[in-house]
């Protein structure tokens, strides 16, 4: 069932909140996407313990190097990566790149290395999903981590109800823009 409903990515586009990466050359948006998914295949092959250092090229280097500061730093501890998440109530579905421990709290992270546009609403859509799949193990925080090509990241706290509050409308628009 999960396969059929909508990505949050999906309806947060759809709905004009993503980011709006139409001034951006093409070649430009085609390297970072590249590089994106490749940051993220590589934290994933981190977090379930099969990296293999040499997958990790110089032009990658820097944003690992700022994962593993921030895990350093944080003292974050993972519980899942890159898994599929759905809110049948809701109807949608997507794949938080993050879910773990933070200063005692369950919190989502989503690593950006470009955009963030709409990120904030993508956090709080992965948390209410995940809750609304362990509702006795509620996300009550969520965070964007944005990895710099400098080797540094900051890590962006997220209001969590107001961006759930506006991700849900954003539901029901792209819903109704469905029905048409």
């Amino acid at each position: 069932m999960g396969d059929q409903l909508p990505r949050v990515t999906e309806i947060l586009n759809a709905v004009g909140l993503g980011p709006d990466l139409s001034r951006v050359r093409p070649d430009i948006l085609d390297a970072a996407l590249v590089r994106g998914a490749a940051v993220h295949a590589l934290i994933e092959a981190m977090h379930y313990g099969y990296l293999d250092e040499a997958d990790i090229t110089p032009d990658l280097a820097p944003y690992i190097a700022a994962f593993r500061r921030f895990l350093a730093e944080s003292k974050y501890e993972p519980i899942a990566c890159e898994i599929e998440v759905t809110d049948a109530r809701w109807g949608y579905r997507g794949h938080p790149d993050l879910i773990g421990w933070l200063l005692r709290q369950r919190i989502v992270i989503d690593v950006k290395t470009g955009d963030a546009t709409g990120g904030s609403y993508q956090v709080a859509a992965y948390a209410g999903a995940w809750s609304a799949e362990h509702p006795s193990e509620p996300v009550k925080a969520g965070a964007i981590l944005h990895l710099r090509a400098n080797g540094t990241y900051r890590l962006e706290e997220i209001e969590m109800a107001p961006a759930l509050d506006v991700f849900r409308a954003a539901v029901i628009v792209y819903q109704a823009q469905q029905r048409r």
